[in-house]
């Protein structure tokens, strides 16, 4: 059992990598979108496109895209998915990138948004730069599809792969991973300004990337050992197999004072 928590703890050494990306989404994208066109659209809006993906990619992914891949002979296990879930969080701050180029590629305030004189207004706010808000669209579908993979596994490695006594224990340390994120988030906040965010978004792809390749490099073998894992769950919620279990003899012991096969007594027969 411990030997157990050990692997489902190593699994999760790299997830704060993964939900410094994925924080990305509830903070820099926000901003991001109010650098550009919005026509009317709020710019924390455009989060919501994130659990839209995740409630119509689930169904997708659970009822057609991962029985076809068995179908045909592709084991698409967890450490498969998980290490799809880091590349596609790679691909969003990719295009997260792009975006924040064609941002500060766009009039009136190329890389200083809505703080130069040429976009100041009458009215005293600013223009922003001329940029359709609806070309940020790609970066949270990216970052959902990533979450399907990298999140619901992640969780579903954390519950399956824990001993039944220490489920409550593993669980809060794949979420303690979140916490970490976040703290090295808050380290990389000084790159998050103009004119600095496309490398921050840059360095993020890169260490994304890295992450999801050493994690297949060093995890790649617990693909194989998945069922035995998954056999070794059922044994300690209904039974020990039997090739393990221990047998009990009876001994008879001799006629000077002991029992006989029946287990009576000589004494007790003697009475």
């Amino acid at each position: 059992e411990l030997k157990r928590a050990l692997v489902a703890c190593k699994v999760f050494i790299f997830y704060p990598v993964y939900w410094v990306v994925y924080n990305q989404m509830l903070n820099n994208f926000i901003s991001q979108a109010g650098q550009m066109q919005l026509h009317g659209i709020p710019n924390d809006l455009m989060q919501n496109i994130d659990p839209l993906t995740i409630i119509i990619f689930i169904p997708i992914m659970d009822r057609l895209v991962y029985p076809g891949l068995r179908k045909m002979g592709i084991a698409f296990k967890p450490i498969t998915r998980i290490f799809w879930g880091f590349l596609l969080g790679a691909l969003a701050m990719a295009y997260a990138a792009i975006v924040q180029h064609l941002i500060y590629s766009a009039p009136p305030c190329y890389n200083a948004p809505s703080a130069c004189d040429a976009g100041l207004l009458p009215d005293g706010t600013y223009e922003v730069n001329h940029v359709h808000v609806a070309v940020q669209t790609p970066a949270y579908l990216f970052i959902g599809l990533s979450e399907i993979f990298a999140s619901i596994t992640g969780l579903e490695y954390a519950f399956t792969k824990a001993p039944p006594s220490m489920k409550s224990f593993i669980m809060s340390m794949f979420l303690l991973t979140n916490a970490f994120g976040a703290a090295l988030g808050a380290a990389l906040s000084p790159t998050a300004v103009d004119p600095k965010l496309m490398w921050m978004y840059i360095g993020l792809t890169i260490a994304s990337a890295a992450a999801g390749c050493i994690f297949w490099l060093l995890y790649r073998r617990y693909n194989a050992t998945e069922e035995s894992m998954n056999e070794l769950e059922q044994y300690g919620e209904k039974a020990v197999p039997a090739n393990e279990v221990v047998p009990v003899h009876h001994h008879s012991i001799d006629e000077k004072g002991g029992e006989d096969p029946n287990g009576i007594s000589r004494a007790d027969q003697a009475v």
